[in-house]
Formats: structure tokens, sequence, C-alpha cells
């Protein structure tokens, strides 16, 4: 019976303990430590970033002054971040079995505005660590960028970018919300830190002119007018192609390893070279010039200024030619990259074995 005594004190001891760490926490996230108490954000770049966030009254550090810029973030601790914009649009309304404590009331004010949702089990997993992709994805909501399809990406893992976030990782990137990450690599499925997911919003509200009024609607115009989320493409093809002035309209494009392989590939198909980008920047493009049902014999019959539209797995662009002349065969100059995105096409001349055409159209 003793013994029972003393489990019983010791499961109500941590059951107590438990209690105090929740609301030592959720102080934490509330106390009156502003940006200037912050002692250890001087050596870290986002410094201003965190010091302006938190003297708009957007975050608090901890009780012993610290902002523990280094540690991950949960979608709990984002959504009580969230809450304090003061955002009052109402696009959901779902009543999580797991949401229970602390950040209840934050939760449902984000998934109020569209800023995060439930899983399909019913929960919403509050202590999950939010990933880079997620908290772009959110930070998303706040900017609207119209050139969001214009951009060129600088990351080496850019292809790689999954299509539910691709742009917005645009919008944030033509807005200047982010911009080069370690390794020249987006790495979206890392853990962001509380130091990088500040910053974000910090950006994005830098962009409105901390405006809540402006990131208000912008948060409506983005639930109610999402960015686009680009189609799957079938299995193989990166692409479909159409040039206007000619008979290539949705001609499937497919991936080469190398020279053989192209060859094979453009048997049925438009070849791209593959130490070409396969979105952003100068897309490399090959077919043979005639006895193909999928070639490039009319590219002859092209024009300055008629368009070329390129649809992906990570959307469509449509591009002005600009340039169309005969090259040398060894001339792979209107391959190398570029600043801006292009599309580069070379086929075989008639007649002229050691000539190549190549027409190479910008994105308007």
């Amino acid at each position: 019976m003793k013994r029972k005594n003393i489990v019983n004190m010791s499961m109500k001891n941590n059951t107590k303990k438990t209690f105090l760490l929740a609301m030592i926490f959720a102080s934490a996230m509330n106390c009156n430590v502003f940006a200037n108490n912050f002692n250890d954000i001087n050596n870290i770049k986002e410094k201003k970033y965190i010091e302006k966030f938190a003297d708009k009254g957007f975050i608090k550090g901890y009780e012993d002054g610290t902002f523990k810029p280094n540690n991950t973030i949960t979608r709990a601790e984002i959504s009580q971040i969230l809450s304090n914009f003061k955002i009052n649009l109402k696009f959901e309304d779902i009543d999580f079995k797991d949401n229970k404590g602390w950040f209840e009331k934050a939760v449902d004010k984000a998934v109020e505005n569209g800023f995060l949702n439930g899983y399909k089990d019913g929960t919403f997993k509050p202590n999950n660590k939010i990933t880079r992709f997620e908290m772009i994805k959110i930070t998303s909501m706040l900017v609207r960028n119209n050139n969001y399809d214009k951009v060129q990406l600088p990351y080496a893992d850019a292809n790689n970018i999954p299509s539910w976030v691709l742009n917005d990782v645009n919008n944030l990137y033509a807005s200047k919300v982010i911009d080069f990450y370690p390794n020249n690599k987006i790495s979206g499925n890392e853990y962001v830190t509380r130091a990088e997911a500040v910053t974000m919003l910090s950006k994005a509200l830098e962009v409105n002119g901390w405006d809540m009024n402006k990131t208000m609607q912008n948060v409506k115009t983005n639930k109610t007018n999402p960015l686009p989320t680009p189609t799957t493409l079938p299995k193989g093809i990166i692409g479909y192609l159409t040039v206007q002035g000619t008979n290539i309209k949705d001609f499937p494009v497919k991936d080469a390893r190398d020279n053989s392989e192209m060859l094979t590939v453009m048997k049925n198909s438009v070849g791209h070279f593959a130490q070409t980008p396969i979105y952003n920047g100068n897309v490399g493009l090959s077919a043979h010039n005639r006895d193909y049902k999928i070639d490039f014999r009319q590219l002859k019959n092209v024009k300055v200024g008629d368009l070329v539209t390129y649809r992906t797995n990570f959307g469509t662009r449509t591009y002005k030619v600009i340039v169309k002349t005969n090259i040398k065969e060894t001339d792979f100059s209107y391959l190398e990259n570029t600043q801006d995105n292009r599309i580069t096409m070379i086929t075989c001349i008639e007649n002229k074995p050691t000539e190549r055409l190549v027409v190479q159209a910008t994105q308007i």
C-alpha cells in the first residue's frame, strides 16, 4: 500500500512537472523580453531581422533573456507567432483531436487564416518540426510577386523542388525574401531554425512595408487565388514543346544523359541536353530535322519574334525567339547557362553536315 502511494505521488509530481514545463514554454513565447535584451543573437547574420520582428511585438524571448536562434521550431510555435499578426480571416474551421494545450487558440487562428492545415487523420501534430519547404509555403502567403514565374532559381537542387511548393519558392525568391543557402542548395527538407523562420517572416513583412492591412490582403489573395501548382507529367517526359509557326505542338521532351542516349531519345521525342537546366536557366533541346514524326524539320520556318511555349512539371513558360542562325557543329556556346530563362533548340541542316541550325528564345 505504501509503495502504491509512492507511485501515485510520483505520477502526480510528473504530471505537475509536465504542466509546469508547458506553462514555462508558453510564457517564454509571450514574456516581456524584447530584442534589445536578447543576449545570444549579437553574432548572427539574422540579428537585425529578429530585432525588428521583436520590436513590432510579433515575438518575444525566453525568461533568461535569450532567443535561442539555433533551436528548431514546431507547428505549435509557428502558430503562436502567426497569431500575433492579428489577421482575422476565416477560411477553415477544423477541430483537431490533438489540439489541446497552450497553443490551442493560436493553432485555431493559424488554420482559420489558411497558413496551416491539418492531416487526413484529423490531427494537427503540434509538436512536429517545420521544414524549410513548409516554412516557405507559410511565408509565401504573406507576399504576392507577379514575376514569380519569371525568376531563375540559383539553387543546384532547384530541379528537385516538389511541385506543391515550387511556385512558393519562386514567389519568395522574386520578392527577395529568400536568396542563397549553404552549398548553393535550398535543401528544403531540412528543419528551419527559429532564426531562419523569424527572418523569413520579417523579410516578407518588410516587403509589405510592415503594413498589416496589405499583408492581410495578400493572405486573402493567395488563399482565394492561389499560385498554380504544376501538374504531373507522364513518366519519362520532362516537358512539352510548342513553337509558333511550325507543326511543333506539344512535342514530348525527354532527358538524354549523353550523345548516345540523345540519338535514342530523338527517335520518338525531342531530346534534352542533360548538361543544361530542365526549367530554370537556359534549357537546351535537340531533335532530328527530318524522317521522324517528332522532329525539328519546320524549325527553319521560325521567325524572330515568334513565341515558344514549354510546359513542364515545374510550370509553363512562354518565350520569344531572339536568335535564328547557323552555327558550326562543334559550337556549343549557345547552350551555356544564362542569367535569364531561355530555351535553345538545335537541329541539323540538310546538305550541310558540318553546320547546325540554332533557334534561341528568352522568356517574356
